[in-house]
């Protein structure tokens, strides 16, 4: 893929394009780029060669004033133009002895070929723009994943907890029940006892008030056995809703793991391919 891409790039050739409403002749190349990575890695290699430059001037990027020993030994101003076609770019190039006397392939034949070199040797640098930059943003991913896994390993491990407890909570209430119940169970003998009771007329009322009083109790231990059901049924339903929000945080985990793969794979590819370029 990197050979296509290289041998695809070979393609600089002479052409014209108008600069200050003026015909020029111009080298021009295509580069399956978009415009962003061609300007970037442009400024990068202008840049690293020490050449200042790259303002704006009548729509193109220009370098006024400068030697570039691949193409001329004498100082000269270069122009620059760049045309974003739907994922690929064309660069123009023109080059000037000043003053915008521009020269061409008849005028400056040996500087004319010279550019078309340097215009097909620049797409191994609009390569490893491309590639760095794709670098760039797959770490920044990659660092952004991460922290999401840890979050999420995070938010595990609370769920985890919470389901725990709520588990240690209904263990100790299924006890409170079986207490409760068992109290329950003894206050309705208890009632049963008092209601079998005899007794005199003057007996008849005391014992009308100790089985209304336990009745009472009946009712009040039936009450709070009917809670600790309740609660029961709650924990229940906390434990279930935990054991949801444990699931979805494993699927969580899992997808954020393998975009992780994903992007450790692509960033070993990328690297793979920039230190291949030569």
């Amino acid at each position: 893929m990197l050979m296509v891409f290289i041998a695809n790039a070979q393609n600089a050739k002479s052409t014209v394009i108008d600069f200050n409403k003026k015909s020029q002749t111009a080298v021009s190349a295509t580069y399956p780029m978009p415009a962003v990575i061609i300007e970037g890695a442009l400024r990068k290699k202008m840049s690293e060669a020490g050449l200042k430059g790259g303002n704006n001037k009548d729509g193109f990027l220009a370098w006024q004033g400068i030697i570039m020993p691949a193409i001329r030994a004498e100082k000269m101003d270069v122009y620059f133009k760049i045309a974003d076609e739907n994922g690929s770019s064309t660069m123009y190039m023109l080059t000037s002895t000043g003053y915008e006397n521009f020269m061409n392939k008849e005028s400056n034949p040996e500087v004319h070929e010279k550019m078309i070199s340097w215009m097909n040797e620049f797409s191994k640098d609009v390569l490893r723009f491309g590639y760095q930059d794709d670098i760039t943003k797959n770490e920044s991913k990659l660092k952004d994943l991460e922290k999401d896994l840890k979050k999420s390993v995070k938010n595990g491990a609370s769920l985890a907890k919470d389901k725990a407890k709520s588990e240690g909570k209904a263990s100790d209430n299924k006890q409170e029940i079986a207490k409760r119940k068992a109290d329950l169970d003894n206050q309705n003998k208890t009632l049963e006892f008092v209601k079998a009771k005899t007794g005199t007329v003057d007996q008849m009322d005391a014992i009308k008030k100790e089985i209304g009083k336990q009745e009472d109790a009946v009712k009040k231990a039936n009450k709070s056995y009917q809670s600790a059901l309740d609660d029961d049924e709650d924990y229940k339903k906390d434990i279930e809703k935990a054991s949801v929000k444990i699931g979805e945080n494993e699927t969580e985990q899992a997808k954020i793991k393998s975009q992780i793969d994903q992007v450790k794979s692509t960033l070993a590819d990328l690297k793979g391919k920039l230190g291949a370029i030569k």
